[in-house]
């Protein structure tokens, strides 16, 4: 098989050494599935042969970006893992009217730098910095600033992808592919609009009662002026520089904040910017993306405070992120199940994949199955994640 694929992508575009197929065997949870062989196309044409093959031989391919998801959906035990990691030029870019289009394996982190130049830049801002775009697409995924700009999905004109039989496709039908975590289709290419550099202040509110805090989220979400809200529990807080209490610190698209100099915004952005590699440092090498209602909010923060979970995130939207290390396995099940009790979800960040598979709901499982039935009848493009297909 490599050397058939080696024709197709040509050589040192597929490999099987040891060392690539132990790099390609992790995403961010705690398993472990070693691949067979890894491909790294690089033109849509190649996409396309290669999926062809895939349907000839029967071969299944697990599809994967910077493999930073968390729920086991680009990692498979004898599999043929195909990575976008090749697929990161610039095809497009107009600057007057703020369009680009990249291919699907930029990462947002590269991109931005890219813009930086144009004193332009895409606004979602991904928690981990390496995300590809092509997964971002996959997944529509919301950021901190999906409170006032949207998911993914509302800053995407087109999306090119290759379906499971082959076939290629460059549309604005978004219910194709957003939000299907790769069940329809490989992404190649992406138009994206963007923005100028937003200038944004900041205000500060420390709290000792979580109805208090409640009580100013809701004001804070009727104020159409808020960009952002992000909530942090009292250790995390406390890392920051803050009190040992719980924290909201809250960006505006206007300068009405208190901190409102450029350097003070600069300071509290970095500071947002350093917990999730603070965290890991810390060896919380797992996380969950716990998606509930404000409402239930107050459980989900009081659950993690009594069971030593660190938790922060965009309350604004009711999306956070619990962090877990290596030896609490059975404290992540319990919290899986905690948050099927209050009605949460999981999947807004990092997806479904295998490991979340369970909490897809019946109408949505019967969508994504009318769409396999469609874009790959064969069941080519990552079988058994996200749903069960056949």
């Amino acid at each position: 098989m490599k050397k058939r694929l080696s024709n197709i992508l040509g050589i040192g575009n597929v490999s099987d050494s040891p060392l690539d197929l132990d790099a390609y065997s992790y995403c961010s949870s705690e398993a472990e599935l070693k691949p067979k062989l890894i491909a790294w196309p690089k033109t849509l044409e190649q996409v396309r042969k290669l999926i062809l093959f895939a349907n000839q031989t029967h071969t299944s391919l697990l599809l994967r970006g910077s493999g930073s998801g968390s729920v086991d959906a680009t990692i498979g035990e004898n599999t043929l893992v195909v990575s976008s990691e090749k697929m990161k030029k610039i095809t497009q870019f107009d600057v007057e009217n703020k369009i680009i289009e990249v291919e699907s394996g930029m990462r947002i982190s590269d991109l931005n730098d890219k813009l930086a130049e144009f004193k332009l830049c895409f606004l979602l801002t991904p928690q981990n910095p390496v995300q590809t775009i092509g997964s971002m697409v996959a997944l529509n995924m919301a950021t901190k600033e999906t409170q006032a700009l949207g998911r993914m999905a509302d800053w995407v004109e087109e999306v090119e992808f290759v379906d499971g039989t082959g076939k290629y496709y460059n549309t604005k039908k978004k219910e194709l592919v957003f939000g299907r975590e790769g069940l329809t289709g490989f992404i190649t290419k992406v138009k994206l609009k963007l923005a100028d550099k937003p200038s944004l202040s900041f205000d500060i509110f420390s709290f000792t009662q979580l109805l208090d805090l409640l009580k100013q989220v809701r004001v804070l979400k009727k104020d159409l002026e808020v960009y952002f809200i992000e909530f942090f529990d009292k250790k995390i807080s406390k890392e920051l520089g803050f009190d040992d209490s719980y924290l909201l610190i809250v960006a505006y698209s206007v300068l009405k904040g208190k901190n409102r100099t450029i350097q003070d915004a600069k300071k509290i952005s970095n500071k947002l910017d350093l917990v999730y590699p603070s965290l890991r440092l810390q060896k919380y090498f797992f996380t969950l993306d716990p998606f509930v209602s404000l409402e239930k909010a107050y459980d989900l923060i009081e659950w993690c405070e009594k069971n030593n979970v660190r938790l922060h995130g965009h309350i604004g939207i009711g999306l956070f992120y619990a962090y877990f290390q290596k030896e609490d396995k059975d404290l992540m099940n319990t919290f899986k199940s905690f948050i099927r009790r209050i009605n949460g979800d999981f999947g807004e960040v990092f997806g479904h994949g295998s490991v979340n598979k369970s909490f897809v709901n019946p109408v949505k499982k019967k969508e994504l199955i009318k769409l396999k039935d469609e874009y790959d009848y064969n069941n080519i493009l990552n079988p058994s994640k996200f749903i069960d297909y056949r």
